[in-house]
């Protein structure tokens, strides 16, 4: 296949998903060879792997960065149509990870077979509780209890599927429920009753989760109680609300410092733009317990501003701004903070990211002063280039560089970061869970020395650093 320059607009290959994705489909069909050749960088890649999504399961939970609770790996192949193939574990992370496919196509979105999944493995650890007479009194366990800390491959082959929209990364076929449940949930039961050690501890693992969960939630509440957003009058002092009622309409400016914040509010358009100054030091979210996160001023008065709670009382219908932008400086310490708060809305607020509602804002680095106009400049590549188009005859005072958000005066902050016709925003997504909870994990987690071998290797691409 050869892209036609004149159809698409690009014809550069992400050679970087071409070779994750065949590597992925070494791992689901079993002894499979692929070599992958990249003639531009010279370098040749082989995958073979006789273990199958065994292997690619024992990957998976290494490069998250997580460890098996237990020794011992659930597998099942299931030749009766349609086909399926599941392999999984519990480990030490929060939360669950499943990582499916249909026809060996990556299913983003999940689907039925991955509810089917889910309601096999509930089905046969709340079996063997039941059976065993192991639920301890006072202690109610969820599903999200039995199945905190599963990680698991799943892959079904169908004949005919179904999936939701146009992108196919959702499985609609709602035989495959049951299918995948009935299948998964006997044999799995069935392997506890003969490993009594693991299914022990698996139920331990609930238990605690579910302890854990009350904990969180007494917390929350707590919270919640204190920074009620029922009502305007709750709201945060700091917050310079807009006018508008409508959150499809409204924008909340989450904005560095106390100097930038009295701009910012200066710079807004009071109607649709809220502004929210952060004046003390964001949590590392990451690294912080869920009470931690709960009793930091400046996120817990990001959360009553945001108004859709956190957790078990999250209702995106409650959010009050449909434009979520963060406005830092744009040095290396903005960011840092913006890097910050993005890992807390990652782990906490992951919706608010899958909707498309967060977004950082551009403020220009340098402005450029030329025959009475004025030029702006996001890097100093484009400052360069600026400066070219003139032939370099720009003095050196007709350059001046922001430090920060609050050297610029309202008028330019209006015009360069907050006026829609003219600002440029990024909206926030996730292309690769995968790769960016690795990212995230290594980047903001508690192991330095991940953190260090990231660093290493992503050196050399990296911009110049502010001094």
């Amino acid at each position: 296949f050869k892209p036609d320059p004149e159809i698409f607009r690009s014809t550069k290959f992400d050679t970087k998903r071409i070779r994750e994705t065949l590597e992925a489909r070494a791992y689901l069909h079993r002894g499979l060879k692929i070599i992958y050749r990249d003639r531009v960088k010279g370098v040749t890649d082989t995958f073979q792997f006789d273990a199958g999504i065994k292997a690619y399961l024992e990957k998976l939970v290494k490069e998250r960065g997580f460890k098996p609770t237990h020794d011992f790996m659930f597998y099942q192949e299931c030749e009766e149509e349609p086909r399926m193939e599941v392999a999984l574990q519990w480990t030490d992370e929060p939360g669950e990870y499943i990582r499916s496919y249909v026809n060996g196509v990556y299913t983003r979105d999940g689907g039925t077979h991955e509810q089917g999944l889910r309601t096999g493995v509930v089905r046969a650890v709340r079996n063997y509780i039941d059976i065993h007479d192991l639920q301890p009194r006072g202690v109610s366990l969820t599903p999200d209890d039995l199945r905190e800390g599963l990680s698991a491959v799943l892959s079904v082959y169908h004949l005919d599927p179904q999936f939701q929209g146009q992108t196919k990364e959702k499985l609609n076929n709602p035989e495959v429920s049951s299918h995948v449940a009935s299948s998964v949930g006997a044999n799995l039961e069935l392997y506890f009753n003969s490993n009594p050690t693991t299914a022990k501890a698996v139920v331990a693992r609930a238990i605690l989760a579910s302890k854990a969960r009350r904990a969180s939630r007494d917390a929350v509440l707590q919270v919640k109680r204190k920074t009620a957003v029922s009502h305007r009058l709750n709201l945060p002092g700091k917050l310079a609300d807009c006018e508008s009622t409508r959150p499809a309409k409204s924008e909340l400016f989450i904005v560095e410092g106390d100097s930038a914040g009295g701009s910012a509010k200066q710079a807004r358009e009071r109607k649709t733009q809220a502004i929210l100054p952060l004046r003390g030091k964001v949590l590392n979210t990451e690294q912080a317990s869920l009470a931690k996160v709960m009793e930091n001023k400046e996120l817990s008065d990001m959360l009553s501003a945001l108004g859709c709670g956190m957790g078990a009382s999250f209702n995106i219908s409650q959010l009050r701004y449909h434009k979520i932008i963060i406005l830092t400086d744009a040095d290396s310490d903005g960011h840092h903070i913006m890097t910050l708060l993005l890992t807390f809305f990652y782990r906490y607020l992951p919706e608010l990211i899958k909707e498309g509602f967060i977004y950082l804002g551009m403020p220009p680095l340098y402005r450029i002063d030329h025959r009475g106009k004025k030029y702006w400049a996001w890097s100093d590549e484009e400052k360069d280039e600026v400066i070219e188009q003139f032939d370099g005859k720009v003095s050196e005072d007709a350059v001046t560089r922001f430090k920060g958000l609050g050297e610029m005066s309202p008028p330019q902050l209006k015009e360069t970061a907050m006026q829609p016709e003219s600002r440029t925003l990024q909206r926030v997504f996730i292309d690769d869970p995968l790769e960016t909870e690795r990212v995230v994990s290594e980047l903001m987690g508690k192991d330095a020395s991940a953190r260090y071998r990231f660093v290493m290797e992503k050196a050399d691409e990296a911009d110049d650093v502010d001094h």
